[in-house]
């Protein structure tokens, strides 16, 4: 696709728009219309942090205003690599700027607590629904033509595909602009100040090593080991918060039942669904604010079952799921999410309290995560004066290689009407919590 780009004064800002954490953001004439579509605006009904407000209730910030961040720091970066040489012209940084204020466009409503429904029944993530939003809205797709911009090239930029493997890694790496300005909003919307990571610090000394490759100059390590540090902090303190986690589940339980019992709502259950909800406009309103309005529509509707209503009424007046068990631990090795000793004890626990304590809502949640990449291709790296560009995981000095490699969830949670009656008969059974 050939397209002619509009002329206009080179990264020109029209309009400033104030931001809790970076101050004024400058948006320019292509920026200003992407926000100003529909299917962007939705972004405001959409928080960050799904329901981390039930834990820590400052966390009501969104998808629209972390989207705007990331776009504000892929700027900088971008304006730095750009007058040092790495990035072609002032058209790649407008480009990148516009990949990053649309990188997460297709998330759901409520975020990663919907997001794996639509994974697990249709293979959609919300990678997937961000390019079908791109490719297939008509104020988005059209917005970016009218402008010159290919959709096609930012939805490669997003999926780590472009050809500018540069431009992969600043959207999409264990240094990106996503996480710089996540971890940040987070740490301030909720309180957690060990989240709270030195950004000037790691933009002043980005650069680009010998093969081309996204890399920060020694007098930023300091800063890189912070940046870290504060991602453990924050998987542990929020992210996989076991409150959170939770709401999380129990929110999706509501959906997955909501999507089998009602008629007539925006609950899409295949990609043709979704697909053509996108193209006529109607995913405007697919946000929190609907779902919660659906949920509550649903506590009248005869056609919905009355465990549905007691879900939901749960999540409503915040009785969810209790952690019952929890085996969760850092260590510096993955782990089996299947075919692991503690899963396969909280299974059979799950069965047993299903079965002989009638206890109806118990959920096994596993996850493995990784805090710091083992792999010298994919973690940043340093350029050492006069020793050339090393991973970090080989720099001797720094205390990266003291942290733990991956966190390891590993929780059964019971639905707070049943949690007593669950831990009465664990405890009877000599199980520790």
């Amino acid at each position: 696709m050939t397209l002619l780009r509009r002329e206009m004064p080179k990264l020109h800002g029209v309009k400033k728009v104030f931001d809790e954490v970076h101050g004024y953001i400058e948006l320019t004439e292509p920026e200003l219309a992407i926000v100003d579509t529909p299917t962007f605006q939705r972004l405001r009904y959409i928080k960050q942090l799904a329901v981390a407000w039930y834990v820590y209730p400052g966390a009501t910030h969104t998808r629209f205003s972390h989207s705007l961040g990331v776009m504000h720091v892929m700027g900088l970066i971008a304006r730095r690599l750009y007058s040092m040489g790495y990035i072609h012209s002032e058209d790649d940084v407008q480009l990148l700027r516009l990949a990053a204020l649309l990188h997460d466009v297709g998330h759901t409503p409520f975020s990663h607590a919907i997001e794996p429904y639509y994974r697990d029944r249709v293979g959609l993530s919300h990678e997937d629904l961000t390019e079908m939003m791109i490719l297939e809205s008509y104020d988005i797709r059209d917005t970016l033509i009218d402008y010159g911009f290919d959709p096609r090239e930012i939805v490669m930029i997003l999926k780590g595909k472009h050809k500018e493997p540069l431009y992969n890694q600043l959207i999409s790496s264990d240094l990106d602009v996503d996480r710089m300005d996540y971890l940040l909003r987070d740490a301030l919307h909720t309180g957690v100040a060990y989240g709270t990571i030195d950004i000037h610090r790691i933009i002043a000394t980005i650069t680009v090593d010998g093969e081309g490759n996204l890399a920060l100059l020694e007098k930023g390590l300091d800063a890189l080991e912070n940046f870290y540090l504060a991602r453990l902090h924050m998987y542990k303190a929020v992210y996989y918060h076991k409150t959170i986690v939770g709401y999380e589940l129990l929110l999706r339980r509501v959906y997955e039942r909501l999507c089998e019992e009602l008629t007539g709502e925006i609950l899409f259950n295949s990609v043709n669904e979704i697909t053509r909800a996108i193209r006529n406009g109607s995913i405007h309103m697919w946000n929190d604010a609907w779902l919660i309005g659906v949920m509550m529509r649903a506590l009248e509707r005869n056609d919905v079952s009355s465990y549905t209503k007691e879900l939901i009424s749960a999540f409503l007046t915040r009785r969810g799921y209790k952690v019952l068990i929890d085996r969760s631990h850092f260590s510096f090795s993955q782990e089996s999410t299947i075919k692991d000793a503690d899963v396969e004890e909280l299974k059979r626990l799950a069965e047993e309290l299903k079965v002989k304590a009638n206890v109806d809502e118990v959920f096994v949640f596993v996850d493995d995560i990784k805090i710091v990449d083992t792999d010298p291709r994919s973690m940043p790296h340093i350029v050492v004066e006069g020793q050339g560009s090393r991973a970090l995981s080989v720099i001797s000095n720094s205390i990266i290689n003291a942290l733990p490699r991956r966190y390891h969830v590993k929780r059964l949670y019971v639905l707070s009407l049943w949690y007593e009656r669950a831990k009465k008969y664990i405890s009877k059974k000599g199980v520790s919590r």
